[in-house]
């Protein structure tokens, strides 16, 4: 399944460095007052990204127990390696 974005709107940075987030955008995305929000960006092309940190959470998490998997995996198959070895 491909999920796509949406154009939500625009917006202005206020004096002080704030962005409000469009109204629909929050609904949507379920974003809250107070909600902590990850900011990413591309200096060279002027990008920058929110992310729901519960969402950076829930990608980290994932990450790691790939990486767990991943070593449990290589560990097993050097102690395979060990094990084959011919006795010197």
């Amino acid at each position: 399944m491909m999920h796509h974005g949406k154009f939500y709107g625009s917006t202005v940075m206020g004096e002080r460095g704030q962005v409000v987030i469009p109204a629909e955008a929050r609904e949507e995305i379920g974003i809250k007052p107070g909600e902590k929000l990850i900011v990413l960006g591309n200096k060279k092309r002027g990008v920058v990204i929110l992310f729901k940190s519960d969402v950076m959470t829930r990608f980290a998490d994932m990450m790691f127990r790939k990486a767990k998997f991943f070593e449990e995996m290589f560990s097993s198959s050097l102690d395979d390696v060990e094990n084959d070895k011919p006795n010197n």
